[in-house]
């Protein structure tokens, strides 16, 4: 807790409390114990310790930081403390800056003292390529000379050609170290000018203050807590996913990259990260009667121009939404009268536009469908206290470490790629709700590859890549195509073989995937032959979803030095059938 200090501010007695209580106020930055991260916000929590006096006291609570939100102001009453008033000032204070700018200018002219010194040490090194032009040109002309007279001396030229090739290479690495040593004394010159210029005009400064009046029970200390909300605060989510060489389950590193800019810094705080909208007010908005009336005919919208103008109500009533659950304490009653009444207003207008629209409205695909990471609210508590000081670059901060069971398994899909990559399916056997982030793989502490992360909710499963597994190869090849013409229809029939190599001396499962076309209508007919169907992989899920797009898996066992002819192989044949008159697209016509 930082030192209080006493200070006179004058004001009068109050006859209301029927005693003195006092004309001191006490002045306290507090103590930042708390602070939950929205995105975009933060909800900052100061503890404030009062006076010992009992009674009404002046408390003003400095240091607040120059992005916090003054509306946002409220404090949390204590067992025998009554906040009886709460306000924001800001007022300018002097500020001696003479020393602080004596001690730039030491700076900047050993900066450029160091800069002159470097200007006279190029000037040497040019001298010296400039006679070592010289030598050279000397050395060859005298060479010239010996040769034509028969009097070579082969040893002293060799010596001599040694010397410039080595006085070459030195002055080059020197005229480099220089030039480098020049471009970063420019650039901190520069910002040492920059400082100096903002802090010889800054001779004053704004404070910002939360003036508080409290009533004490009692003659001792007491504490409350001061909360407030600043901008420029948010997180995202981010993970590390870690397996050993046996696959033996994972382990999923949730982390938050914290970025904050308010202007104060965070010092072994509690910190609380949440998904949810920072919110001043409790009460739900009112919903107004819907009035409807008759008027002459109007154009309707169409289908599309309604979806439109839909989305464009439906986010400005989320933008609404937002600024009512931001509303300031002091203007609270009239303001959400406001809001409550635009929101009435947006949602009138949406409701009007399905009645009117022309022709059927039908709900586009996807939209609501699902959690979506928008209309899911989720917080995070961190379990050690945290330090995080005001800075422009994003700051890692570890949520949790949970082991999760996981089906590894091979994927090899020869018609994209010849290589075969590890995946899991991990289940989140936690109670977390993981968000949507990027991920970071791990296999036995080495680094394998980046990926994505869905919306994870408990108990929910998501699949990972795990990297390339350069111990298996696959290929596919075109075993036989042939055609023919059966009455007004042609029949195009393909036979493609899949194979997989195991270089590695154990069996692995591997998935086999591979597609065939899906034709919508009756224009083509496509089957697939032989034993293929029956040996596709019998996996419920995969039935359900893949199969019906024309996605072909098969659940297959490599066995150990599978090479060659020895690899294993999976081949399917179907055929296509369509009006001999029409051609498939992205084929030549076919006469006949």
């Amino acid at each position: 807790m930082q030192r209080n200090r006493i200070v006179w501010t004058g004001l009068a007695a109050s006859a209301a409390t029927g005693a003195a209580w006092g004309q001191l106020a006490l002045e306290t930055t507090g103590r930042i114990d708390e602070v939950t991260v929205y995105r975009g916000q933060a909800l900052v929590t100061r503890v404030v310790e009062t006076g010992a006096a009992g009674g009404l006291q002046e408390i003003v609570v400095g240091g607040l930081p120059q992005a916090v939100v003054p509306s946002s102001l409220y404090a949390d009453a204590a067992p025998g403390v009554a906040v009886r008033s709460i306000r924001y000032r800001e007022r300018p204070i002097d500020r001696d800056v003479r020393e602080e700018v004596r001690a730039l200018d030491e700076r900047i002219e050993a900066v450029q003292r160091a800069a002159r010194a470097g200007e006279n040490e190029s000037r040497l090194l040019a001298e010296q390529r400039a006679y070592l032009v010289q030598l050279e040109q000397f050395g060859g002309q005298t060479a010239v000379t010996e040769l034509r007279s028969g009097v070579l001396d082969a040893e002293t030229i060799k010596s001599l050609s040694e010397f410039i090739f080595a006085e070459r290479a030195r002055l080059a690495a020197a005229e480099l170290a220089q030039q480098e040593r020049a471009r970063e004394l420019a650039a901190e010159l520069g910002q040492l000018q920059r400082e100096r210029e903002q802090l010889a005009g800054a001779t004053a400064r704004t404070v910002r203050e939360a003036v508080m009046f409290v009533e004490i029970e009692g003659d001792r200390t007491r504490e409350l807590r001061l909360r407030y909300l600043v901008n420029q605060a948010t997180w995202d989510p981010s993970y590390t996913v870690r397996t050993d060489e046996s696959h033996n389950g994972v382990t999923v590193e949730y982390y938050a990259a914290i970025q904050q800019l308010s202007g104060e810094d965070w010092g072994d705080v509690t910190m609380t990260l949440s998904t949810a909208t920072a919110s001043l007010v409790a009460k739900a908005p009112t919903l107004e009667p819907l009035t409807l009336a008759l008027a002459a005919p109007a154009a309707q919208y169409s289908e599309a121009d309604a979806l439109t103008m839909r989305d464009d109500y439906a986010a400005r009533k989320v933008q609404v939404e937002q600024q009512r659950q931001q509303s300031a304490a002091g203007e609270r009653d009239a303001r959400r009268e406001e809001f409550d009444s635009e929101l009435n207003e947006l949602a009138a207008n949406i409701w009007l536009l399905d009645a009117t629209a022309a022709g059927r409205v039908s709900k586009r695909g996807g939209a609501g469908a699902g959690p979506e990471e928008a209309q899911l609210s989720v917080t995070y508590a961190i379990d050690e206290r945290t330090s995080l000081p005001s800075r422009a670059d994003r700051q890692q901060v570890q949520i949790a470490a949970i082991p999760m069971d996981a089906d590894f398994y091979k994927v090899a899909a020869p018609a994209l790629t010849a290589q075969v990559f590890d995946e899991a399916r991990i289940t989140n056997t936690s109670a977390t709700v993981l968000l949507p982030g990027p991920v970071s793989t791990y296999v036995d502490g080495r680094f394998v590859g980046y990926g994505e992360a869905p919306l994870v909710a408990a108990s929910e499963s998501f699949t990972l890549g795990f990297g390339i597994d350069s111990s298996l190869r696959a290929s596919r090849e075109l075993v036989e195509r042939s055609e023919e013409v059966q009455g007004g229809n042609r029949i195009v029939d393909l036979a493609y073989r899949l194979a997989v190599q195991n270089f590695g001396h154990e069996e692995v499962r591997v998935r086999l995937m591979d597609r065939m076309p899906t034709i919508s209508g009756d224009d083509v007919r496509v089957t697939l032959l032989g034993g293929a169907e029956a040996s596709l992989s019998p996996d419920p899920d995969y039935q359900r979803r893949d199969r019906r797009t024309g996605i072909l898996r098969w659940d297959v066992v490599v066995a150990p030095a599978a090479i060659g002819a020895d690899a294993l192989a999976q081949e399917y044949e179907f055929p296509l059938e369509y009006d001999k008159q029409m051609s498939l697209a992205g084929l030549p016509v076919q006469g006949g």
